[in-house]
């Protein structure tokens, strides 16, 4: 056997298969070029409103790991205000009445959460999600907040002017999955267009406010797993619809929630 010839056609298609590679990824980074190209096109010829939709800041991001904060080894939490189960810990403080019980204000809970909760200052006001008599304020990751799930809330409730009781939850530990690699954000309008292509949505929506973040994906107990999610809030013939679709693949799956 001529081991030179043997080894020299190694190399030969271990080269070939490099080149196809980088072709490959080429052609796909291409693609995605062309569809963002093709945005404002195929988006005049709806009637669909993208104009709260915000310009497209070229960033990476990758899929996120965690886990969920048991209260009960947090120092100086009360283990009667800690409630679990199976995949989940919180805990729900109580407002005595005629005690300090912040209003339900914004504002006034802004303050409160930042000198009185757990990790407070790492949670941010969801005024999207918020409701009279129920304010939402999300865990934020490097300054993206963790959108709609109880595992990274902190939740003010209350049916006159002042709370009646509070209910936290935190990750902990948040950090880049090690299995994967960041990706290129997509742009925000490529992701209406999807939604429209896939008739998640119609020609006469109205996008009234787009936010990019993360999702939680996962949540088995002992680990939790994010992806990074655009968050579309739309007014659609009538029906207001909160819509997330994955900020760096078009395989994932659309969620419609709240």
């Amino acid at each position: 056997m001529d081991w030179k010839l043997t080894k020299s056609l190694y190399i030969l298609v271990f080269l070939i298969i490099n080149l196809a590679l980088v072709f490959m990824f080429y052609n796909k980074q291409q693609d995605s070029v062309k569809k963002i190209e093709d945005a404002p096109g195929v988006l005049e010829e709806t009637g669909i409103d993208v104009s709260a939709v915000p310009d497209h800041e070229p960033k990476k991001l990758n899929v996120l790991t965690g886990e969920a904060e048991d209260f009960e080894d947090v120092e100086g939490v009360d283990t009667s205000d800690v409630e679990s189960s199976e995949n989940s810990h919180s805990l729900v403080i109580e407002f005595e009445e005629g005690g300090s019980a912040p209003s339900m204000e914004p504002e006034s809970l802004e303050q409160y959460k930042s000198e009185s909760v757990y990790r407070g200052g790492e949670y941010e006001y969801d005024e999207v999600m918020s409701k009279v008599g129920r304010r939402i304020f999300n865990q934020q990751f490097e300054d993206l907040p963790i959108f709609n799930h109880e595992s990274a809330r902190l939740i003010f409730r209350g049916e006159g002017p002042e709370a009646k009781v509070y209910e936290q939850a935190y990750l902990k530990n948040l950090r880049e999955n090690s299995y994967s690699t960041p990706a290129a954000v997509r742009n925000p309008k490529q992701g209406v267009i999807d939604l429209y292509q896939r008739d998640r949505i119609s020609e006469e929506a109205v996008v009234e406010n787009a936010r990019l973040g993360y999702y939680v994906i996962l949540n088995d107990g002992d680990q939790v797993m994010l992806r990074p999610k655009w968050e579309f809030r739309i007014s659609d013939q009538g029906v207001e619809k909160t819509i997330y679709i994955d900020a760096i693949s078009e395989t994932e799956d659309i969620i419609e929630s709240e």
